[in-house]
């Protein structure tokens, strides 16, 4: 029997970054940096040799604010302006994965995320098993099964894990759907989302474990005030 396909999909922007953070003192001769660039190709060659796929494609954030300014004009308010030496190697990688042959999607508005959750949808129900390689852990809640599985840098550019459902499972004691409500709870300060006050992630993880979405809790709420006391979760953390 042939085995069955395989994509890779590359959260390129969540891979330079980690790369430009893990190498930040690589730079050529004059002094160009280069960290991010050696970083993503290290990454790509172990992708290409420990993960084997048959086709590979990566997914890039363009600049300028997407979909979700709109909908939160805080999101990712707090950050700082990128460093000038990841701008400038974040448009040189790109010629990486052109030499690669390696298609890149992209699209005004949207995050890279947006791309490979797109891509994801669409090919669910074919025949081929998918692996998004990112060092973002929001690319978890893609996880499916064993059909869609994350590849994800641990530490550095080396250390990476392979995340299938029963492994999100092991990490954070319930389903992959259920991160966004894990985050929406607990927060998540890189991306200026400021979640529930006096909620962190054990609050986050033991409300999501016992009642799942964040919905079926407001649906519990107004059923019966004193549901998460009974329940034996502090009333001060909720």
């Amino acid at each position: 029997k042939d085995r069955q396909k395989k994509l890779v999909l590359l959260d390129a922007h969540a891979i330079i970054h980690r790369a430009y953070h893990a190498l930040p003192d690589f730079a050529t001769s004059s002094g160009e940096p280069t960290g991010a660039l050696y970083g993503l190709s290290t990454m790509l060659i172990k992708i290409l040799t420990d993960l084997k796929p048959d086709f590979v494609a990566a997914c890039y954030d363009l600049a300028g604010p997407t979909h979700r300014h709109e909908a939160y004009e805080a999101y990712k308010g707090t950050r700082k302006k990128t460093d000038d030496a990841l701008v400038a190697q974040l448009e040189t990688s790109r010629r990486i994965f052109e030499a690669f042959n390696i298609p890149i999607y992209q699209h005004p508005s949207f995050e890279a995320d947006d791309c490979l959750g797109t891509i994801v949808e669409q090919l669910k129900k074919k025949p081929i098993d998918i692996i998004v390689a990112s060092g973002d852990m929001d690319t978890l809640q893609l996880v499916d099964e064993k059909k869609v599985q994350v590849y994800t840098l641990k530490k550095g550019i080396n250390d990476t894990i392979l995340y299938d459902e029963e492994k999100v499972r092991e990490r954070f004691g319930f389903s992959p759907e259920l991160l966004p409500d894990y985050k929406g709870l607990r927060g998540e300060p890189s991306d200026n989302i400021i979640g529930i006050v006096g909620i962190g992630e054990k609050t986050a993880s033991e409300l999501i474990y016992k009642f799942g979405t964040i919905e079926e809790m407001y649906k519990k709420l107004r059923k019966n005030k004193k549901t998460f006391e009974e329940e034996g979760i502090n009333p001060r953390n909720v």
